[in-house]
């Protein structure tokens, strides 16, 4: 498995989630999740943009369009559904542009 895809420790999960406001991890601690709200219907503009970033990362997230809502959950599927550095790196980039798209 390349390192980037290697499973982080529990501490290297607190720090990089620290540095994620807004993010949780589930229960189980295997997937990072965060909603977002939206001012207005079209946040389907907020999920082709974040679509287009999972695949220049060539990393996925399971999301959910409601009408004012996106629901992003990310999880490395080949890491045994444990959270890697791809995981912080993807949440890190949807954090950036969802101020673009008034997302909070």
């Amino acid at each position: 498995m390349p390192p980037y895809a290697e499973p982080l420790s529990h501490k290297e999960i607190e720090d990089r989630l620290a540095e994620l406001p807004g993010w949780s991890l589930t229960d189980d601690g295997a997937t990072l999740q965060r909603s977002y709200r939206l001012p207005h219907l079209p946040g389907a503009v907020f999920v082709v943009h974040i679509a287009q970033i999972q695949d220049e990362a060539d990393h996925h997230s399971d999301l959910t369009l409601r009408y004012n809502r996106v629901d992003v959950s990310v999880t490395t599927h080949a890491a045994g559904g444990r959270l890697t550095a791809k995981d912080f790196d993807l949440a890190r980039r949807i954090q950036d542009i969802a101020p673009a798209h008034g997302a909070a």
